[in-house]
């Protein structure tokens, strides 16, 4: 009995920290423009798992322009969330 306690009290923990997630995602003031939010949402963020392919038609948008609106989401993304990463230049 106590493994199912167990298992239900980290559900519940889990869910807390993606409520916790979501509310900073939202929050947060990413500069992402309502169409950088939706893709990313729509992809990563709902319960099914779409492919790319659903996403941007469904959007209405081309393949290459769901790609490009989604790298920028990221990057702006990572700055907003402090979770940005640097490439070191390879030395002359």
């Amino acid at each position: 009995m106590r493994l199912a306690e167990d298992a239900a009290i980290r559900r519940m923990d889990f869910g807390k920290e993606c409520d916790e997630y979501m509310k900073k995602f939202t929050e947060r003031r990413t500069g992402m423009t309502k169409l950088e939010r939706e893709l990313i949402v729509k992809r990563y963020m709902s319960i099914e798992e779409p492919r790319d392919y659903d996403v941007y038609n469904e959007a209405g948008i081309s393949e290459s322009t769901f790609y490009r609106v989604r790298e920028k989401a990221f990057y702006k993304l990572a700055f907003a969330l402090r979770i940005e990463v640097y490439k070191e230049e390879a030395p002359v």
